[in-house]
């Protein structure tokens, strides 16, 4: 029988009674503090919240056809042909539901791995996954959440795929269909792309083709990563000059200098990255850097907020800190060693991921519902174990 769970705001609260805010989450008083730890305790307050919301049904479309009338009906059976119908939306529903892959995987022992297996079991069911794949089949659903959503869904399938774990194996079998329809989607995508997206929300191109090159390297689609990182070379390898002064729209959640940089990083050796980042980036003592190290904050309550309907912004920018901490740790962590930048950008990234850890709850559920999954993927990557890149590799 199912564990039904309590809210999202109350397992945020009971969790945050037993274990308050882990070490390492708050501010540290150093010059250079330590990024906050990926132990135990910090992956259990963490997991809590995709646990409470991947049952959570996204909320029905509130707008109207401007000339036509359409009936919103809840799909019947829909918990039984739809695997990502939680966490506020699909997008966010497939990353948090890595995430629970990744805390699981580093931490097998932890006190709700039986629960993250049994909600995985209902979620990445062989009948959910033909569901989705009907879905993305339909003509109207074909470009649906592309390169975002499907570079999620593809990471999350690598990760499963890479995992020596015999419920792993199990869900990465049943998801295999839809990773397979969106994959061949993916590379004419790239191929037809005439110009990268350069925002700092959902369709950036550079974010989504890190995350694709990534899944390439780790799961053996070399014609993925080669479309990838020609793409990134036409669309990139010619900038300079960019000006993070310039780049926050009022919702951004990304840089998109810095996902562009973090991107080459991936594509380009080390001493050729150095000498492009030289070109594209401002250096981090200089004022032209200082936007990127400074927190973005909106004005106004959160009962304002959801009036104007801006709460969601809100959680963007809060979400934007976190980011950029992923961001400058992923082009600290290819720059040739001592390189002067690294222990800059990561002196940065820590401010970042500390203040986006202290103010996650601050925007409720339009924030609770993705910004966890963030933090644990730059924990992943601050603690990572060096290793060479597989097939694909620049």
């Amino acid at each position: 029988m199912s564990i039904t769970l309590v809210s999202w705001r109350v397992t945020a609260a009971v969790l945050a009674a037993i274990l308050s805010v882990p070490a390492g989450a708050a501010a540290s008083p150093q010059s250079d503090p330590a990024p906050p730890p990926f132990d135990r305790d910090t992956a259990m307050w963490l997991v809590t919240l995709p646990l409470a919301c991947v049952g959570k049904v996204h909320e029905p479309p509130k707008s109207r056809g401007y000339i036509y009338e359409s009936t919103v009906v809840l799909k019947p059976d829909f918990a039984k042909t739809r695997a990502f119908y939680g966490c506020f939306d699909w997008h966010s529903a497939v990353n948090s539901t890595w995430m629970m892959v990744k805390v699981l995987r580093r931490h097998p022992d932890i006190k709700v791995g039986r629960l993250i297996r049994e909600k995985l079991n209902e979620h990445l069911a062989a009948d959910a996954i033909k569901g989705e794949v009907a879905f993305f089949s339909e003509e109207g659903n074909k470009s649906f959440e592309r390169p975002y959503g499907y570079a999620w869904l593809l990471r999350l399938y690598g990760e499963l795929r890479s995992w020596d774990d015999p419920d792993a194996k199990k869900w990465a079998a049943n998801l295999e269909p839809l990773a397979k329809l969106l994959l061949d989607r993916t590379i004419p995508y790239l191929n037809t792309l005439a110009a990268p997206m350069r925002v700092g929300t959902h369709a950036n191109s550079a974010y989504a083709m890190k995350l694709l090159l990534e899944y390439s390297r780790s799961s053996g689609e070399p014609k993925l990563g080669e479309a990838v990182v020609a793409r990134a070379k036409a669309f990139f390898l010619a900038d300079e000059g960019c000006a993070p002064n310039l780049e926050v729209s009022g919702s951004d959640f990304f840089s998109p200098c810095l996902t562009e940089a973090a991107l080459m990083a991936e594509v380009l050796p080390p001493p050729q990255f150095a000498t492009w980042l030289d070109r594209f980036l401002p250096a981090p003592d200089s004022p032209a850097f200082k936007a990127l190290t400074t927190a973005i904050e909106m004005k106004g309550t959160n009962e304002e907020l959801k009036k104007a309907n801006m709460l969601g912004a809100k959680s963007h920018l809060i979400g934007l800190a976190v980011s950029r901490a992923k961001g400058l740790e992923d082009i600290a962590a290819e720059l040739p060693p001592g390189d002067p930048r690294i222990a800059a950008y990561r002196r940065i990234a820590v401010k970042h991921v500390q203040g986006g850890m202290a103010a996650m709850y601050d925007a409720d559920y339009e924030g609770t519902h993705w910004i966890a999954t963030y933090i644990v993927d730059y924990l992943v990557s601050v603690h990572r174990e060096r290793a060479s890149t597989g097939t694909g590799s620049k």
